[in-house]
């Protein structure tokens, strides 16, 4: 975690997204939820201040997008966010989040998600949602409790939720 001061978090771009979905591929295809690139394009188009990238040794290592709801409900897969992203949405979804896997170990999962507590407060969210295959753990450690188990692809995914001012005011 020496290296942790060396990266750089910052909003994505276009040519972004090729290594965005290089991580997303290497860290969900084994379980069958990795999205399509024109999913990544489209959620940079729809929320581009809820689309981050943390780049270490001059290379994307990490990337997360989000976008923002009007009412809770559960995260679809390569949903399209031109249809679901709501500029007044109080509830922030992390629609993707992962670290390649070279990188992992280093805390740049945690950077990623302190980013997203930061955007969801500068936005005026009431909660942070998520769904995960297999992060329950990380993001339990992190104050976010499970509300709901389903299925999609076959695969098991909880969703998390996590109440933006009560994490706030327990830090």
């Amino acid at each position: 975690m020496s290296d942790n001061n060396k990266v750089l978090v910052r909003n994505a771009r276009d040519q972004d997204i090729p290594a965005v979905v290089e991580i997303d591929t290497e860290a969900f295809a084994p379980y069958g939820t990795a999205e399509q690139q024109e999913t990544f394009q489209l959620r940079l188009r729809a929320f581009p201040d809820g689309f981050i990238i943390l780049v270490a040794e001059n290379e994307v290592a990490a990337y997360g997008c989000s976008e923002k709801w009007l009412t809770e409900r559960e995260p679809a897969l390569d949903e399209n966010p031109l249809v679901t992203h709501q500029p007044d949405g109080r509830i922030l979804c992390i629609t993707g989040m992962a670290v390649r896997m070279k990188y992992r170990g280093r805390g740049y999962g945690v950077r990623l998600l302190e980013k997203f507590i930061e955007i969801a407060h500068g936005e005026r969210c009431q909660k942070i949602i998520l769904d995960t295959t297999h992060a329950q753990g990380f993001f339990h450690k992190r104050g976010f409790a499970t509300v709901q188990h389903r299925r999609e692809r076959g695969v098991s995914l909880d969703i998390m939720s996590l109440d933006v001012e009560s994490h706030r005011n327990n830090r």
